[in-house]
């Protein structure tokens, strides 16, 4: 289910942007030890079906980076009202 994270409180978007932060870096991490555990498979043995397995775990990876730029985006632009209402006062 996603969040609308307009409607979020501070406290929650911060911990929202820390999860969505964390599961990205995580994934990305298990992308990256695939890719070379492929390419030590295709140089070693011949190509089989976990060479692949990179390739099908990308889309995933797309919707978790989309997911982590929005909350990144709504951090930015929070930081830039506070930012802003200090100024004025």
């Amino acid at each position: 289910m996603k969040k609308n994270l307009k409607v979020l409180t501070d406290d929650e978007l911060t911990k929202e942007y820390r999860d969505k932060a964390t599961f990205f870096s995580i994934f990305l991490g298990l992308i990256i030890v695939m890719v070379i555990s492929s390419l030590i498979t295709i140089f070693m043995n011949n190509i089989m079906a976990t060479t692949f397995l990179p390739l099908a775990f990308l889309p995933l990876l797309l919707i978790f980076w989309k997911g982590f730029n929005e909350a990144k985006k709504e951090m930015k632009s929070r930081n830039a009202r506070k930012m802003l209402r200090s100024c004025s006062k």
